[in-house]
């Protein structure tokens, strides 16, 4: 059963790694081309709706602290990494925006630094931007 806890969140990280490959679609822009950089910024911090709906650092923390135990139980800080990778990815797209790391980082530094450092350092990290 650990065997199992342990090697699920890597194969959820692999699988998430591989949906997201780099290569171009036929006919698409390559990589570093403006447009996709302008579409890419774009699309960062906005709904599908073109609306953008800011989840407060409150709500963020009270997330984050209630993932605690889950990570410290995982034992493994590439476990806890992708676990929080696709559970947290999947809560924000849940509340309708997906932010930066950079914004997570700036919103839990100022809101709930202590939940902060502990699930980065689960995570074998130093900041959200990692993910």
């Amino acid at each position: 059963m650990r065997t199992i806890r342990l090697l699920a969140p890597a194969v959820c990280l692999v699988l998430a790694a591989t949906a997201c490959n780099d290569a171009p679609e036929p006919g698409a822009a390559a990589p570093d081309s403006p447009t996709t950089t302008a579409a890419a910024s774009s699309a960062a911090g906005s709904t599908p709706d073109g609306g953008s709906t800011q989840v407060s650092a409150k709500e963020v923390c009270a997330y984050l602290d209630g993932q605690l135990p889950t990570l410290k139980g995982i034992g493994s800080e590439t476990g806890v990494m992708a676990n929080l990778t696709v559970n947290l990815y999947s809560w924000y797209e849940k509340q309708g925006l997906v932010p930066t790391g950079r914004q997570i980082d700036d919103q839990t530094r100022q809101e709930c630094p202590a939940t902060r450092t502990e699930v980065l350092k689960l995570a074998g990290m130093e900041s959200f931007e990692r993910l």
